[in-house]
């Protein structure tokens, strides 16, 4: 099952973050603040990123400028309160952008979305 990191400082948030994807079946690792998700994105496989805007260390567009400099086909879905003050490079570079006042149900089925159309690498042919 895919494995969803989910990275916010609302820690209430969070838990139901988590409580829904794993409710859904999918492996969900938090955390919660931008430096721990970075660590926890280079250290296992994470299929998508589930990404705030505002947190108080790093805000989601550091987060997101470092997690895609380290792996660039790592879908991001930027789920935050804030679209209206998000860098139009943010939503350019995110896989999907959703508003947390849209609710859970809202983000996991973009979640699903992104998995279901994310890139696979094309595997090398012999000439």
């Amino acid at each position: 099952m895919p494995t969803i990191l989910c990275i916010d400082d609302d820690t209430n948030f969070l838990e139901l973050e988590k409580s829904i994807l794993e409710t859904s079946g999918y492996t969900a690792v938090i955390a919660s603040d931008g430096p721990t998700g970075i660590t926890l994105a280079s250290k296992s496989p994470i299929d998508v990123v589930a990404l705030a805007f505002k947190m108080r260390a790093m805000n989601g567009g550091q987060v997101a400028e470092v997690l895609l400099k380290q792996q660039p086909d790592l879908p991001i879905v930027v789920c935050t309160g804030f679209f209206e003050t998000m860098p139009h490079w943010l939503r350019w570079f995110a896989a999907a952008c959703v508003e947390k006042r849209d609710g859970l149900d809202v983000l996991l089925s973009t979640i699903q979305e992104v998995i279901a159309h994310k890139k696979v690498p094309r595997q090398a042919v012999a000439a």
